[in-house]
């Protein structure tokens, strides 16, 4: 098991959103918000690849 010190700049955005994820999901109001999000997307609510990548920027700038 490689530690996180020994990752990426990348890898650790993703690993940080991984643990945040998972100190949530049990959480019946987090739960309730990825059903929505869900919902939109099932009736259409889609996004393009340019926000897709502006969100990206925001959240790694947060240090997300």
């Amino acid at each position: 098991m490689r530690t996180a010190e020994s990752l990426g700049a990348e890898e650790r955005v993703f690993l940080a959103a991984y643990l945040r994820h998972l100190a949530r999901v049990d959480d019946p109001a987090y739960q309730a918000e990825l059903t929505r999000l869900n919902e939109e997307i099932d009736t259409g609510k889609k996004f393009t690849l340019d926000q897709v990548e502006r969100l990206h920027e925001t959240l790694k700038a947060q240090g997300l």
